[in-house]
């Protein structure tokens, strides 16, 4: 878990550099959506022994791997993949056993650094069709997000937790950076030292936000994936920051994704 969701949600805690959150932290959903049909979407769940689980997305970009974010897994908890989910079809559990690959780098002092990007495998080839990786020529200025949960903020745009059983979808606009990297700078300064060196873009469209649970869903344009969820702008309200998503246009991300998956 890295520490961006003492940023996104305030109820984590740190741990050797690594995040260990609360299931309020990643229940997340897609604000101002409609429901949608992605095939290669993956509905995440990290399992307790109790019972108790939280929600992640994550996309199918080969018939193996799931890309996702990496503050999705949870220590002492069993991941869980829904495959194929969309309206009218029954979804497909599997569970991963596979130990989870994170992407990190070196910092200064030869420490690792993690970021918030994370492939899973599957434990065999999945029949659904995966999403197309980016082209990166030509990055789009507006991009479609999903999630599951419910599409409405609560009293005065506040943010209410909450599930939908269906796949929403929202188109998003490329925005600028400046002032949610400002407001980290100045307010969160822990978690602007884990995101500074970190590798994102942002987006944000009058009445359409990420909430708790979208976390490592696909950002995606024409069927190709460009991003992947990675944190809210406000942990409090909707609709009122920009979102941030992690950029597989970057090229460390790009060069380890495909060395990894093939």
């Amino acid at each position: 878990m890295l520490l961006l969701l003492l940023w996104s949600a305030g109820g984590g805690f740190s741990l050797s550099g690594v995040t260990v959150s609360t299931v309020v932290d990643l229940q997340k959903r897609i604000i101002g959506g409609r429901p949608c049909e992605r095939r290669y979407h993956v509905k995440l769940r990290g399992v307790a022994a109790g019972g108790s689980s939280n929600l992640c997305g994550g996309s199918l970009i080969s018939d193996r791997w799931i890309l996702t974010a990496a503050h999705c897994l949870i220590r002492g908890r069993t991941m869980f993949a829904d495959l194929g989910v969309h309206p009218g079809g029954p979804a497909q559990e599997v569970q991963i056993t596979a130990k989870p690959v994170i992407y990190t780098d070196k910092d200064k002092n030869n420490k690792n650094r993690f970021h918030d990007i994370m492939l899973l495998q599957l434990p065999s080839p999945s029949d659904v069709k995966p999403v197309a990786l980016p082209d990166c020529e030509h990055h789009p200025k507006k991009f479609n997000i999903a999630g599951h949960a419910a599409t409405t903020g609560g009293p005065n745009d506040e943010r209410k937790p909450s599930k939908s059983p269906t796949l929403h979808c929202a188109d998003i606009d490329v925005v600028s950076c400046e002032n949610l990297n400002n407001t980290l700078q100045k307010k969160f300064q822990q978690v602007y030292q884990v995101k500074v060196y970190q590798h994102w873009f942002c987006g944000q469209t009058p009445g359409v936000d990420i909430c708790y649970g979208d976390s490592g869903g696909g950002v995606v344009y024409e069927d190709k994936i460009y991003g992947v969820i990675s944190f809210l702008g406000d942990r409090k309200h909707v609709c009122r920051k920009a979102a941030a998503f992690m950029d597989l246009c970057n090229p460390e991300y790009a060069t380890w994704i495909r060395k990894t998956i093939t």
